[in-house]
């Protein structure tokens, strides 16, 4: 049986954005499983009420039901040990955790600031209002004055990438030679924002512009051609 991947979309279907759901769409890729996706609107939690909470990315295999990109990691990295892995070991796995974290929580406070006016023209008609109250009551403020200093925001992501960059000082990949769930993490989270508008929010001679254009392409099967180009 095929995995389902659900994950947000914009009003066109095929416009996928959401940065937990291109983890779990780039870690099923990576496994060389099976899949296909299933489009959600934000107002649509009902597709995938099965999974008992209100949240994407949610993997159903067969009748398993998983929820939340990092539990998807570890499902898939078990059910499947036969395929690439995603964590070449249990040092790389604990590691792979902290940098998940990370990404999730330090990084991306940043990157709302830069496209939340984007993603609010890019989602169906049916879930604005949705969207605005619920990221207006957590940010205290119209989505307007949020999104007025993207500059700030912009400048704010480039001095966290600065771990990233200490990293990818002596290698190719956060994974090494070659990407594992730590490269997953971070592209991931670069696609929520190259998805959603046309800002530019790296420089070409950073060192993070260079893994990205490398690892865009190592996963240019299941990126937007318009993307990787």
């Amino acid at each position: 049986m095929t995995i389902t991947l659900y994950e947000l979309s914009g009003a066109d279907r095929n416009l996928r954005f959401a940065p937990h759901c291109w983890k779990s769409k780039l870690a099923l890729h990576h496994k060389q499983v099976n899949f296909k996706t299933e489009p959600v609107w934000f107002t649509e939690k009902e597709k995938f009420a099965v999974s008992e909470q209100p949240l994407l990315p949610v993997v159903t295999d067969s009748d398993k039901v998983i929820s939340d990109s990092w539990e998807i990691a570890q499902y898939l990295e078990d059910t499947y040990p036969q395929n690439p892995s995603l964590f070449a070991n249990d040092e790389a796995k604990v590691q792979a955790e902290s940098f998940h974290q990370w990404v999730s929580t330090v990084l991306s406070k940043h990157i709302p600031g830069i496209i939340i006016l984007d993603l609010f023209n890019i989602i169906a008609d049916q879930d604005k209002e949705y969207f605005r109250t619920t990221r207006e009551a957590r940010l205290g403020t119209s989505l307007e004055e949020f999104a007025a200093t993207p500059e700030k925001h912009i400048q704010g992501l480039q001095t966290e990438l600065q771990y990233a960059r200490e990293l990818l000082a002596s290698q190719r990949y956060f994974g090494g030679e070659i990407p594992d769930y730590r490269d997953i993490c971070l592209l991931g989270t670069f696609l929520w924002i190259a998805s959603s508008g046309t800002t530019d929010f790296l420089e070409k001679d950073d060192i993070i512009y260079a893994w990205y254009k490398r690892v865009l392409n190592d996963y240019r099967e299941v990126i937007p051609a318009a993307i990787v180009a």
